[in-house]
């Protein structure tokens, strides 16, 4: 079975026509119905559809592999409530028969369908992409350019009726679209505007129906509920299933299959309809949305439908009121919000109109931000001020703006200079910013924690859960218990990690918009604290459920560490690498020097290439971080220890980076690598010292990854030295042959006139191509050779290419793997 479901004019029929014409049909025979004729009997047209499919088995011999097809085609204008049993018999009749039947409605199939083998080619399945767009343009012999087909496509949705009907708009305008773009605009606005209202507004079908169409386009999810409170009419349920039976509304699939949509350029093109008659707004129906969203705690949607609607005082009023919120979980609605804001609405409120300039002035990737902190006098003098909130409202926004902009650093410095200020103004002018201090509070910890500074971070983050919070910002509680576990788990602070997780979870939001956006950081924390006890499956299924980031979540470094630090210990650095590689390129706005991602994430690829062998690549990654701090120590020591090198692995673990540290996680790493490093130096009672300090530090953390993370073979040696290992790290250490990293990691230092001859040996073995290449003599190319081969320890070309790749010298050879 398989049905093709979409709105009038989707395209239903020719679908099913061009496939039984195309070379991809079945041998077999088809039976096509074409859609019943208004008034036909439901009996007539089934007995007619019996006596041809019998026919159609009758000449199939029983033998054979091709189906008989039976497309129904608009079945659902039969009107049969016994559409779906009818068809079910059919299907029974014989296992060769395959049924196709298009349908506008959603309701002539129920739930009994799941019983059948069937496909569903949804309405989004039969939109045209930008490519077919472009097809059905070339086929009527007009070329679009491709600022003027993308336009196209963006207005029409890829909607096959106003493809078609751009055709003749498209074709005066040709290449020149960049002379005449809002021309082209306004002419394809027209051409879908015309199909609505000759296909829809003026079908006499739905004359009634009308008014409650232009009423309900305000909704961009039209439900009951909506539909009732928009048009104050009970029987509004039954018109949206009307809509639905005419093609005009799609039913979305379950579980939302109680909520309908207007096609997205349909739903415009009504729009357009009631503007006109309301040219400066605001629009009645999407004021009483955008009160309707607010009384159900929605603000961003209450936004969205004050804006569309140009209710610009109640714009106004929902971004003041909820200014902080909507800053920190929807900064690309505020920022849109705040462009189509005309200046008079925001000329009498400070916070909005120097927000408006920020934003629209700079933009969120700006660097270029003027110095909007308070001016520089006295903290009690700005404190007291009768403009505090402003102030603080107006200097968060630059803080956050910053923040997204990559400069974490700057954001950090005018976050602690805010806080500073919020202490001073809590105790001189507490009803004047206690209600909204907790939400600036969330914010500034969050904007240190993506700086690095985890110590503030915390500070500030426990006082916005402590604080007394006004009714329905629960959220603001959840997001700080989240984001301080957060903080414990990467010190290694495991047991803080867990109660704040608890406390978490006590915090439940009745808003979904708000639980989706907040809950990232606590999960990340409960990843970390599983890996740290090496509970490897419950990090598996912890990351399961965080599932795949926006590419707006700033907290993206915390969930690719927590990612790659899972691969890592799994044994498998390979598809570690290969996703920090990709999700990098995807944050690299956000991978800056004053970032906490820089230092952590380049720690963590280095250890990945450790994991691997390729210590060239990890010393290389080591080397280029921008800043060294605990993380990269660390991980510069562990390559020291592991290239033979075991007193720079101890200078490593003595810099004030890390002996300043007080990150437990760093302090138990740097005790286990000095003990190896000690046993390699023959230093067995500082070797011991040291184990015993990271025993210690196990008592108090319970941390089991760093001790299970050591190369087996100094697991072994560690062993020997009288210290009583907890019955934990032992359990967690892995066989010999899947330790995490290996023993001894090789390090080639090659000159750069070594590099370049083995670069060129890979493409050549003949050492004259060589020396004419490089413009040196052929004896000077064999010199180096010799001294590439000892170095890398082979005898021949093909073993010093293979070497050379493993060790990321250079690309892995033709027909090897990498």
């Amino acid at each position: 079975m398989t049905v093709v479901r979409g709105p009038r004019g989707a395209g239903k029929t020719a679908f099913a026509t061009t496939w039984i014409a195309s070379a991809q049909r079945p041998s077999g025979p088809i039976v096509m119905m074409d859609t019943p004729a208004p008034h036909t009997a439901p009996d007539d047209y089934w007995n007619t559809v019996a006596a041809r499919v019998d026919a159609a088995l009758e000449s199939t011999p029983a033998a054979a592999s091709d189906p008989v097809v039976l497309v129904l085609d608009d079945i659902d204008r039969l009107h049969d409530p016994a559409a779906e049993l009818r068809i079910l018999g059919l299907l029974d009749l014989d296992p060769r028969l395959h049924v196709v039947a298009t349908t506008r409605d959603s309701c002539v199939f129920s739930d009994a369908m799941l019983d059948v083998d069937h496909v569903a080619i949804s309405p989004t399945d039969l939109l045209f992409t930008l490519d077919e767009s472009r097809a059905v343009l070339c086929a009527h012999g007009t070329e679009a350019a491709p600022h003027l087909l993308a336009m196209v496509q963006d207005l029409t949705g890829g909607f096959p009726p106003l493809v078609q009907a751009a055709v003749a708009v498209v074709r005066p305008f040709g290449i020149d679209f960049e002379q005449s773009r809002e021309l082209a605009l306004s002419a394809l606005e027209r051409s879908i505007d015309r199909f609505v209202d000759r296909e829809i507004l003026r079908d006499e079908e739905l004359s009634e129906l009308r008014d409650f169409m232009l009423t309900t386009s305000a909704a961009k999810t039209l439900t009951a509920e909506i539909a009732a409170m928009l048009t104050a009419d009970h029987t509004a349920p039954d018109m949206l299933r009307e809509l639905e039976a005419a093609g005009v509304l799609v039913r979305l699939p379950w579980p939302k299959d109680t909520e309908w949509q207007y096609p997205p350029p349909i739903r415009e093109s009504l729009m357009r309809d009631v503007r006109n008659e309301a040219p400066e707004g605001p629009l009645r129906a999407s004021s009483d949305l955008a009160r309707w969203f607010l009384q159900q705690d929605d603000v961003a949607q209450a936004l969205v439908y004050t804006v569309e609607g140009r209710d610009w005082d109640q714009a106004v009023s929902i971004l003041k009121a909820n200014w902080v919120v909507l800053i920190s979980r929807h900064f690309r609605l505020v920022r849109e919000s705040l462009a189509a804001l005309p200046e008079h609405a925001a000329a009498d409120d400070l916070t909005i109109r120097a927000g408006r300039e920020l934003f629209l002035r700079f933009g969120a990737d700006s660097a270029q931000l003027p110095d909007l902190a308070p001016p520089t006098v006295d903290v009690d003098t700005a404190a007291r001020g009768p403009a505090i909130a402003d102030v603080l409202a107006v200097s968060s926004v630059q803080s956050f703006i910053l923040r997204i902009a990559g400069n974490f650093t700057q954001a950090s410095e005018l976050t602690v200079r805010m806080s500073e200020l919020g202490d001073r103004a809590l105790e001189l002018q507490p009803d004047t910013v206690s209600a909204f201090l907790p939400l600036l509070r969330l914010q500034w910890g969050i904007t240190q924690q993506l700086h690095g500074d985890l110590s503030r971070s915390s500070a500030e983050l426990r006082r916005a859960y402590n604080s007394n919070r006004p009714a329905g910002t629960d959220f603001v509680a959840r997001n700080a218990a989240g984001s301080l576990a957060l903080n414990y788990a990467l010190i290694g602070e495991l047991g803080h990690a867990e109660t704040w997780l608890e406390r978490e979870r006590r915090h439940e939001d009745a808003a979904a918009w708000v639980t989706a956006m907040v809950r990232v950081g606590g999960l990340v924390a409960g990843v970390l604290v599983a890996l740290d006890r090496m509970e490897l499956d419950v990090a598996a299924k912890i990351l399961a459920e965080l599932g795949d980031l926006p590419d707006d979540e700033e907290l993206w470094a915390f969930a690719l560490y927590a990612h790659c630090q899972l691969e890592l210990v799994s044994g498998q650095a390979g598809a570690g690498l290969d996703r920090m590689h990709r999700a990098s390129a995807v944050y690299e706005r956000w991978f800056t020097p004053g970032s906490i991602a820089a230092a952590l994430l380049t720690a963590t690829e280095a250890d990945l290439y450790s994991a691997l062998g390729r210590g060239n690549e990890a010393w290389r990654t080591v080397e280029k971080t921008p800043g060294r701090g605990p993380w990269t120590s660390m991980a510069r020591a562990r390559m020291n220890l592991s290239s033979g090198h075991p007193a720079a692995a101890l200078a490593d673990c003595v810099r004030p980076t890390v002996t300043d540290c007080a990150h437990p996680r760093i302090r138990m790493e740097s005790a286990l690598v000095q003990a190896a490093a000690h046993l390699e130096l023959s230093h067995e009672p500082q070797a011991q010292a040291m184990l015993q300090r990271a025993v210690a530090l196990f008592d108090q953390t319970g941390l089991v990854r760093p001790f299970a993370s050591l190369p087996v073979g100094r697991i072994a040696q560690m062993s020997t030295l009288g210290v009583a290992l907890p019955e934990k790290w032992l359990a967690a250490v892995p066989p010999p042959e899947s330790g995490v990293f290996p023993d001894r990691i090789r390090l080639v230092d090659l000159s750069d006139r070594e590099s370049a001859v083995l670069n060129v040996l890979a493409s050549t073995s003949s050492v004259a191509e060589i020396a004419t290449t490089l413009f040196v003599s052929q004896n000077t190319v064999k010199t180096q050779l010799r001294s590439v081969y000892r170095k890398l320890g082979v005898h021949s070309r093909a073993d010093a290419l293979l070497t050379a790749a493993r060790l990321g010298l250079i690309g892995p050879p033709p027909g090897t793997a990498g």
